[in-house]
């Protein structure tokens, strides 16, 4: 038992420190033509934090690829505690919900995402314009945002009911852009813990043994908690119905799960590739396979981004005794979060921060491959 309890508070301290860290960093990353907050102590410390993140890269690349990395460390480490039964149910949910807590106000120091959400919700309550007939550039010299903002030569590329949806949390921030910020960060957090509950509830089911474990795997995967937590991707609000969908499904409320599947599609699209599993009754490998086919049309049409990686570990999730999937798909992850290492380290994306990408990717995805051969290989000879 004592033994027990140090693995565990030693796990526990460790995210608690890590989270904390990755918060803390989130705010050297913040855009140098954003403030955040009129008053002076807070831009001293703003400016005191953009010095690190813009000033000083190498340091703080090093701080990026350190957090990264002791993420993955906790992440191998509560899986195993799940695994062998000496992290509880009640600390792995305090562990989760903690974290949500402390990574909604942090900065989406990742993507420029978010902030495209809060202009679309802007030009609908404050512009009266709709956001698919206008760019965000129309509104220069009289839009102070437009300073920061990314891709302001497009209209929205956000779907109706994600535009609806971010409508409330305009309105509660009272045209406060801190504030309105964190709402929207507050409806990815709680779509993320929808989500994880939704998984849970669904292997009790499948597999109440390994429920657990299927929490911690898509929980606490490093890459979820950025791209969700952190940067704010709606793709979290997606998933999260998706989940919902499947956990009434097992339930046999079939009409309420066709209705959260449409809308999850009606939120982020990519969720069509589940049809061909709900049409063989929510089965779990083709909803995986369905996913993962989702992603690689994608990618032959544009450069994959880390958050598209938030449509597969779900579904990886519902899969915990299968060690070789978790491995990979945690490799993959792993090489997603690295890609953003060259640019924080350079500050642009020229050459040779694409070949970096390349590598920093590839690598880790080969790693873990091999790792799955190289186990696969002695049982082979063992069994012939």
């Amino acid at each position: 038992m004592k033994q027990r309890n140090t693995r565990e508070s030693f796990v526990i301290g460790g995210w608690a420190f890590a989270i904390i860290f990755l918060f803390l960093y989130s705010y050297t990353q913040v855009d140098l033509s954003l403030t955040l907050s009129r008053v002076s102590a807070w831009q001293v410390i703003q400016k005191s934090f953009q010095f690190i993140g813009f000033y000083q890269r190498p340091l703080s690349t090093f701080l990026y690829v350190s957090i990264v990395s002791l993420l993955y460390v906790l992440y191998g480490a509560t899986i195993k505690g799940a695994l062998r039964g000496w992290l509880s149910r009640t600390w792995l949910w305090r562990i989760i919900l903690s974290t949500t807590a402390i990574l909604v106000f942090s900065y989406p120091a990742f993507s420029y995402d978010l902030f495209n959400y809060m202009f679309t919700a802007k030009t609908v309550l404050v512009y009266h314009k709709n956001p698919y007939a206008v760019v965000p550039l129309e509104f220069s010299g009289v839009d102070p945002w437009l300073s920061f903002l990314h891709w302001t030569h497009l209209p929205s590329a956000y779907t109706p009911l994600w535009i609806f949806m971010t409508l409330p949390a305009y309105i509660l921030g009272f045209r406060m852009f801190l504030l309105t910020m964190f709402n929207i960060k507050l409806l990815v957090g709680i779509s993320y813990i929808g989500a994880v509950w939704a998984l849970e509830r669904v292997m009790e089911t499948f597999d109440p043994k390994n429920a657990r474990v299927s929490v911690a795997v898509f929980a606490l995967n490093p890459l979820v908690i950025v791209e969700g937590l952190v940067s704010g991707h709606n793709d979290m609000v997606m998933m999260a119905l998706s989940m919902v969908s499947l956990l009434l499904f097992v339930k046999r409320k079939t009409w309420f799960s066709w209705i959260a599947l449409v809308l999850s599609i009606a939120a982020k699209l990519m969720t069509v590739f589940l049809l061909p599993s709900v049409l063989f009754g929510w089965n779990r490998k083709i909803a995986l396979f369905g996913m993962c086919l989702g992603l690689l049309l994608v990618m032959t049409q544009r450069e994959v981004l880390p958050w598209y990686f938030l449509w597969i570990m779900p579904f990886v999730a519902l899969f915990p005794d299968n060690g070789n999937i978790v491995l990979v798909a945690g490799g993959v992850s792993l090489g997603l979060l690295l890609r953003y290492a060259p640019f924080i380290y350079f500050g642009h994306w020229d050459a040779p921060v694409p070949l970096l990408k390349l590598w920093l990717t590839t690598i880790p995805i080969a790693v873990s491959l091999a790792r799955v051969a190289l186990v696969a290989f002695p049982r082979s000879r063992r069994s012939s």
